[in-house]
């Protein structure tokens, strides 16, 4: 994990700190410890746990080592795809917290009141999609994947079917034009959106009824985005079998279903 041959142990606190510190290290190896306190909203006293962590004294001797990290990787053009396996554990473990639980809930329960549901994603999370439309077929209803972002259909939907529709849209970025000029079409046709996205403050995330947010360092080589795909292929198995588990409890209590 960045300078370290290894995954120190850390709490929900120093992730969030580790998180700005890896979205933006031109920045904060320019930063004064307090002006990251500041933009991670932890104290002080936090930063300097943090840095101990990473073998650190402190703030200082802490950017001195990632400033040395991250010239070694622009000099050697050393692209770091390989997976943080602690990190991807930790983002698939934040999804049992109380918060991330009570989203799931909610769309759980927003796509158990829907007879349609379609996936939207473009790159690899398109692939994302159709594995959900084929999950989410398998164990709750049929459901489809739009396989063809750069010809997709032109939404006309009366507002009978745009209540009885919900589209699931996947983004690790939150900011694909494409996918933020479709969900323009089906928000003014009243079609309800959820958004599985890595950045929760996107502007796929903000425009979309319910989001549903994982966290993944991104990756980037020659342009192309391949951060890793696992904790949000995780979520959707998560929510699938959570509206599984509604559809099949309605259909239980249903009265001609009572003897």
């Amino acid at each position: 994990m960045l300078f370290l041959d290894r995954t120190p142990d850390l709490t929900e606190t120093d992730m969030i700190i580790y998180r700005v510190i890896v979205k933006n290290m031109d920045t904060v190896v320019l930063m004064r410890i307090r002006d990251l306190a500041a933009a991670t909203y932890c104290s002080t006293a936090s930063i300097q746990r943090f840095c101990q962590k990473f073998e650190c004294n402190g703030w200082a001797e802490f950017k001195v080592k990632l400033q040395l990290y991250k010239e070694k990787q622009e000099k050697r053009r050393i692209y770091n795809t390989d997976l943080d396996s602690g990190e991807v554990i930790r983002a698939i473990m934040a999804m049992a917290e109380p918060g991330a639980q009570n989203d799931l809930d909610q769309a759980a329960q927003l796509l158990a009141d829907r007879q349609q549901v379609i996936w939207f994603g473009c790159g690899t999370s398109r692939i994302v999609a159709e594995f959900g439309a084929i999950t989410y077929s398998s164990l709750v209803n049929l459901s489809l994947a739009i396989s063809d972002p750069l010809n997709h259909p032109v939404v006309r939907y009366n507002s009978e079917t745009a209540q009885d529709t919900c589209v699931i849209v996947c983004s690790v970025s939150g900011e694909n034009r494409m996918v933020i000029n479709y969900m323009s079409q089906l928000i003014t046709n009243n079609v309800p959106i959820i958004a599985i996205t890595n950045n929760s403050d996107s502007t796929i995330a903000k425009m979309a009824k319910l989001n549903l947010s994982y966290f993944a360092t991104e990756q980037k080589v020659e342009g192309a985005n391949v951060t890793t795909q696992t904790p949000a292929i995780f979520l959707i198995e998560k929510l699938i079998r959570r509206v599984s588990s509604l559809v099949h409890q309605e259909t239980a209590v249903e009265p001609d279903n009572i003897r």
